[in-house]
């Protein structure tokens, strides 16, 4: 075992972890091959018994149950089609205002956070579906991939994220109030992204086009019917 410093130990994992991330290993094999070497250097092999017994609380903790019950409930959303009926509904509403299928893709974002919890479910269905659209209308590359980028990044924030249910334990910190903590925070994100859209557009019309007049003559019946089946 050896005596270091918490400040040079800091410095040691850091600089490690970040090594083997530019190196090209996956995350996990750089901060687990670190936590594992450094642990056996400290405290010997007493650190593997520590290892074996948080591995053991873990599964055992039913909070962990629904992660898998989000990730097939994201499954089950990207793959019914219900998310490109909301984008549509949505589209033929707000798509007249200037910048507004980037707006709508925000929307699209925090709804998908909200309901599965993943970011994987989010930025697919986003990617596939707002991503073209978007370019299609003449959009600015940048806005229109920096939009689905953020917008189905909120699902790491806004509750029920999946990282939070997994953090939690593993902080010994409740759940439920990560999830209280995460949602202002979130739907907040979600509103300065709409705002900065917004402005955007405002000040540089021509990377937020709405769409040409022919298509927004869209009956306000069928409008509606389109809404009310999405939802």
């Amino acid at each position: 075992m050896i005596d270091v410093s918490p400040e040079l130990l800091t410095i040691i994992m850091l600089g490690s972890i970040f090594v083997g991330v530019i190196t090209g290993f996956p995350l996990a094999i750089p901060i687990g091959g670190v936590a594992v070497i450094l642990g056996f250097l400290l405290y010997g092999a007493h650190s593997f018994d520590l290892i074996f017994s948080r591995i053991y609380g873990l599964v055992t903790n039913y909070t962990l149950l629904a992660v898998p019950l989000f990730i097939f409930m994201g499954g089950m959303l990207e793959k019914s089609g219900i998310a490109e009926k909301m984008y549509d509904a949505l589209y033929v509403w707000l798509g007249g205002l200037r910048g507004g299928l980037a707006i709508v893709t925000v929307v699209i974002g925090t709804v998908l956070a909200a309901t599965v919890g993943i970011i994987a479910a989010s930025i697919s269905m986003l990617g596939m579906v707002a991503l073209p659209a978007m370019i299609k209308r003449g959009y600015d590359k940048s806005l229109a991939s920096g939009t689905v980028v953020a917008a189905g990044c909120l699902g790491i924030l806004i509750p029920p994220s999946i990282m939070l249910i997994v953090y939690g334990p593993m902080a010994m910190i409740s759940v439920g109030k990560l999830f209280m903590a995460a949602f202002p925070a979130g739907f907040l994100l979600s509103g300065l992204y709409i705002t900065y859209i917004i402005i955007r557009c405002l000040v540089r019309p021509a990377d937020g086009p709405a769409i040409p007049p022919e298509d927004r003559k869209v009956p306000l019946v069928k409008r509606t019917t389109l809404l009310l089946t999405a939802v």
